[in-house]
Formats: structure tokens, sequence, C-alpha cells
């Protein structure tokens, strides 16, 4: 059927080795099951529905182990931690009203694919900038103990 996984012999072997490393550098770094697997699932041939929603789970699920180990470790900032919560869901919110809009006015489900792909896309970039001004600082915040991040209690 149309949306089904098309398993063969390559795909019976490809697939669960990259799920296996997306789900290794999700829970080593936070990033990645969602992101990697809502992509790999619209290649696989996956309803983009199917994968959205699946992705969304999984990020979901991701999010919310980081959050709390940040607030067992003592991490978590609350004033970031209350604005970012405000701006998630209202980002959401208004993503999903837009794609919900153009999905019932055009009739086509591609729009999904491209949120994915412009998801993924705008991580990629953010990542990157992150890693270069991280680099550019050089070992300041290693010798302090911070994060290098705006997130940790050394920023």
């Amino acid at each position: 059927m149309d949306g089904d996984i098309k398993w063969d012999g390559r795909a019976t072997i490809v697939y669960p080795i990259i799920c296996a490393l997306a789900g290794f550098f999700a829970g080593m770094f936070g990033v990645g099951g969602g992101i990697v697997k809502g992509p790999l699932m619209l290649a696989m041939g996956v309803h983009p529905k199917v994968s959205s929603a699946s992705s969304a789970c999984m990020i979901f699920f991701t999010s919310f182990t980081a959050t709390t180990s940040f607030i067992v470790f003592g991490l978590l900032v609350p004033d970031y931690a209350f604005v970012c919560l405000f701006i998630g869901f209202t980002a959401t919110f208004v993503g999903q009203i837009v794609l919900f809009y153009l999905m019932n006015k055009y009739q086509r489900n591609s729009y999904i694919a491209f949120s994915i792909g412009g998801v993924v896309l705008l991580s990629a970039c953010l990542m990157t900038i992150q890693s270069m001004v991280s680099l550019a600082e050089g070992d300041h915040h290693h010798n302090s103990g911070g994060s290098g991040g705006i997130c940790g209690k050394g920023s």
C-alpha cells in the first residue's frame, strides 16, 4: 500500500543500523533521534503525515529527557526555560496552523517533507555556527568549567 515501508535485503540491514546510530547520538548529545529518523522515514516511503507525527513524538521524548537531566543536575536556567517553552509552543502552534492551511488549500503532503527538510537544514546551520563560535572562543570556557552554551551555569 501507499505509505508502507518497502523492505528488501538492503533495507533490512541499513535502516536498523541508521536508526541505532541516530538513537545513540540522540542519547549522547541530545540530537538526532527524530531529526534523523524523520527524513529517513520519508526515504523509506513512509507517508509524510506518519513520518512527521513519529518524528515529533521522538523529539518530544528526547527533549523531555534532556530537560529532566538538566533539572536533576541543576543546570537549567529557569528564565531561559520559560522563554524557550513559550517560544516552542507558540512556534509549534503557528506552524501547525499554517501547514494545515497549506495542505488543505493545495491538497499536497509535500509541505510536510519540505518542513522536515527545512528544520534539518536550520538545525545543521545553527549547530555549525555554535561549533564555530565555541572554537573561536578557544579554551576559555573549558578552563572556567562552563559549557560554552547559553544554558550552562558557567556562561
